[in-house]
Order: structure tokens, then sequence, then C-alpha cells
């Protein structure tokens, strides 16, 4: 049978259409030659899963997510997503299907967290569901209460600010300047001292280290100078102390004797101290001289008188 040009071409359409549905699927993660079980799993949030993702037990890959529907005519609304798993897998209803992402770029996919107590899972079963958070989201949880406090930081350090900003006005910032001004003035004088001394210093340093061999004998003959002296002061200090020493002996000798003769009776003095009598006369004649020149003071004219004329002299008053 002779085989046209029309049903050849007809044939290969046939052919290629089917191998493009089949990689088509294939691409999307359907595997229409194998022989799994399909169950469903009801998620009240799906957090990213999508359909072909991955369906893995123990990290290995044994079936997909084959389609997600949403119920939206139920309060709250919720999700089922339908799986297909490519081998047969003996687990019980019990089994849960966690929608977990197992690195930060992979996304979200479904393990199987398998149950064997209980009734065995069929295909067409519903299994549970359970939503693990991803890392991102739990370290988002955990940041949360120190990102409020930095937010409450921050507020309060803009506060802080804005008041600073307040308190520097115009005239506060040009004080501020001024303050400065003076400031950068008296770090260039105290430079300038600094480079005088350090001049000053150098040049001492110099002029020692030019004259530092005159130096040297003016020191050694000044340091022979002072001892010298200091022995000539110790033997004059011992002369003058041995000759005050003897003349002091010489006068408290001669004061003994004096005081002796005093006491003795002998001489004015011992006269005077030993004899009453005459003690007695001297004191009534210097009360008389006293007494006396009292009334020459009163009464001059009783003991001087004269006459240019020869006048006579009027007879001196009685006393009364």
């Amino acid at each position: 049978m002779k085989i046209t040009r029309e049903a050849k071409a007809g044939f290969v359409v046939i052919v290629t259409m089917i191998a493009f549905y089949t990689l088509f699927n294939f691409l999307k993660g359907k595997n229409l030659f194998s022989s799994g079980n399909t169950y469903y799993v009801v998620y009240s949030d799906v957090s990213g899963l999508a359909p072909s993702k991955p369906v893995t037990v123990n990290g290995l890959r044994v079936g997909r997510v084959d389609n997600i529907e949403i119920v939206d005519d139920a309060r709250p609304i919720y999700f089922v997503a339908t799986i297909k798993l490519e081998r047969k897998i003996d687990f019980s209803k019990n089994t849960i299907a966690q929608i977990w992402e197992p690195g930060l770029m992979s996304g979200a996919e479904v393990r199987l967290l398998l149950d064997y107590k209980g009734n065995s899972a069929k295909s067409g079963d519903t299994l549970r569901g359970e939503l693990k958070h991803s890392m991102l989201d739990e370290f988002s949880t955990k940041l949360e209460p120190t990102q409020k406090k930095l937010d409450s930081l921050m507020m309060n350090l803009n506060t802080t600010i804005g008041d600073a900003h307040k308190l520097v006005d115009d005239e506060n910032r040009e004080n501020f300047k001024q303050v400065l001004k003076n400031l950068d003035a008296t770090l260039v004088s105290f430079n300038q001292t600094s480079k005088s001394l350090t001049q000053t210093s150098d040049s001492a340093g110099k002029l020692i280290e030019e004259n530092r061999e005159q130096l040297t004998k003016t020191l050694s003959v000044a340091q022979t100078t002072v001892e010298k002296f200091g022995q000539t002061a110790d033997k004059l200090n011992n002369l003058e102390l041995e000759k005050i020493i003897a003349n002091f002996e010489q006068v408290s000798a001669k004061l003994n004797q004096t005081l002796d003769e005093i006491n003795s009776g002998k001489g004015t003095m011992g006269a005077l101290l030993k004899d009453r009598e005459l003690y007695d006369n001297l004191l009534k004649t210097t009360n008389s001289l006293d007494e006396l020149l009292s009334d020459m003071k009163k009464h001059p004219d009783r003991y001087i008188q004269f006459s240019i004329f020869g006048k006579k002299q009027q007879p001196l008053p009685k006393e009364e």
C-alpha cells in the first residue's frame, strides 16, 4: 500500500504535536507516563507555593504540585493543593504535607512528614497541611521588636537633634565661631611660644656644648674654692669662738670681783649701798634741791634782783 505524501505530512505533524505536548509538560514538571497517587492538601496560606513545585520525602523528590485552587466562597478562604506522587509510597493519613523553603533562593516546596500509625492513605485522600515559616520570616519576626526599638530611638534622636538645632540660634553660632577663632589664635600663639622655647633651648644647648670644657674647669675651681673657704671659715670660727670664750671668762671674773667689792662695802658704790645714813642724807638733799628749784621757778625775783639806775632792792616777802 502506497502512503501518500499528505498522510506522511499529517503523521509528522501529529508526532510533533505529541512530542511538543510531552516536552511542555515535562518542562512544567509533569510526567505523563508516571504511575502514582494523587492527594489533596488544604492550606490557609500557600506562602508562595506554585504548581510544578517539587514534593520531597527526606530530601528526595518523589512528586510535584499539580494544581492549586482557591476556595473564595468560604470564610475564611483557604487553598486546596493537588499533589501527585511519581511512585507509590505507603504512609498513613496522619502524614503532614508541609510547605517550607529549603534555602534562601530556592522558593517554597512541599515535603511529606511521613507517619505510619493509623489507616493507610489512598489516592484521592486529603492530607493535613502545615506551613513552616522561612528563615527570613523567622528573622523578621525576631527582628521586629528590635526594629521597633530602633524606630523609637531614631525618633528620639531626631527630636533631640531638632531641639539642639533650635538651641543653637544665630547668636550662639556666632559666639561659637568667635570662641573657635580665639582658640585658633591661642593655639597659634602657643605654637610660636613653643618654637621660641625650642630655639632658646637649642641655643643654650649649643652654648653649653661649646663651653663645656670651660664650664667644667670653672665648676672645678669653684668647688675647690668653696672647700678652701669652708676650711678657712671653720678655722676662723674656731679661733673667734676661743677668743669670745676667753673674753667672756675675763669679763665674768671682773664682774664677779666688782660685785664682791660692792657687797663688802668697798668703793663708792659699796659705801652707798652699805651706809644707810649717807643714803638718807642724799635723799634729803635731793628733796631740798627739788623744793629750791620749784620755788625758783615760782618766784624768780626772790633770788635774782638787779637795777640799772641803782634802785634799792626790795626785801623778800615773808613766807606765810
